[in-house]
């Protein structure tokens, strides 16, 4: 048994003893209870701390060394450079990449020098052209189990695992029979996590034509996160959060061809689309049984 799999069999007697819990909300609370967070280590003698501001004097000092550098810069007769152009065009960039000129300006938003780079940037390019401006990477965040919940599949995979799990408790651990359905529980969890990494593909599909479409041409990137991978999500900009809402109501269902997001904004409730899928024959032990077969 994969790691995950031995996860998803904690979730689910998780949620077997605690019920009303959803599936991402069990896989939380054994993926907690199993791992624990080291103290961390004092910090090393000479290490260089971050200033009150929360500015790296380093990184100020290198700014400073490199918009002096540029401030001196001449033209090919000699004379001096238009310093204030090129420092605006520096700003809208920099706005780009934070994602909006809020997003710049967002740790003290209310003061005069803000106001005024707000006008400074806007004055230079319009809030719309931003995102052909950005240089750095997009990056979309997409919570894997968030969407599998919402689409009740994760509650179809269980039931699947659950119904298999009642038939092995009638026969005897060590017959061929025990073994045929602990085979079948595995292709349950195989066939969620291919469907999983289909919508995933299609999802970073859609991420990726939409920042064309916002006139993106730095790279786009879909960062995927799971209870299943302890890993911290990606907290997005205001542009990549804009991406990952579109993408989310634009990308297909991942088992059937319809806008699932768009299904459930007209009213369709979770358990009805659940229920459609089980009507279609697209539930996972319909699905196990036409592979076995």
């Amino acid at each position: 048994m994969t790691k995950n799999s031995a996860r998803k069999k904690a979730a689910r007697a998780y949620q077997a003893a605690h019920p009303g819990t959803t599936f991402p909300d069990a896989l939380r609370a054994v993926t907690d209870s199993a791992t624990s967070t080291p103290t961390a280590p004092p910090a090393r003698a000479g290490k260089r701390q971050p200033s009150t501001t929360g500015i790296d004097p380093q990184t100020e000092a290198a700014a400073i060394e490199a918009l002096t550098a540029l401030a001196r810069s001449t033209r090919s007769d000699g004379s001096q450079v238009d310093f204030a152009d090129t420092l605006a065009d520096i700003l809208v960039v920099v706005a780009a990449n934070m994602g909006s000129v809020e997003g710049l300006l967002r740790g003290r938003p209310t003061s005069w020098e803000a106001d005024l780079i707000h006008r400074l940037i806007t004055g230079a390019a319009a809030e719309e052209d931003l995102p052909a401006r950005r240089t750095e990477p997009v990056r979309v965040p997409l919570d894997i189990d968030e969407e599998w919940d919402r689409f009740g599949l994760a509650d179809l995979a269980q039931e699947a695992f659950d119904e298999i799990n009642g038939r092995m408790l009638e026969v005897d651990d060590e017959s061929p029979e025990s073994g045929a359905l602990a085979d079948e529980q595995l292709a349950v969890d195989e066939l969620e996590a291919s469907d999983r990494a289909a919508y995933i593909s299609a999802f970073t599909a859609t991420a990726r034509q939409i920042a064309q479409e916002h006139g993106i041409t730095a790279p786009t990137e879909v960062i995927t996160s799971s209870y299943l991978d302890n890993q911290p999500a990606h907290e997005p900009d205001e542009l990549e959060e804009r991406i990952r809402y579109a993408a989310v109501v634009r990308t297909p269902h991942p088992i059937t061809d319809s806008n699932a997001t768009e299904l459930m904004e007209q009213g369709v409730r979770r358990t009805e689309l659940a229920a459609a899928l089980r009507a279609a024959g697209h539930d996972y032990r319909a699905r196990v049984a036409r592979v076995s077969s």
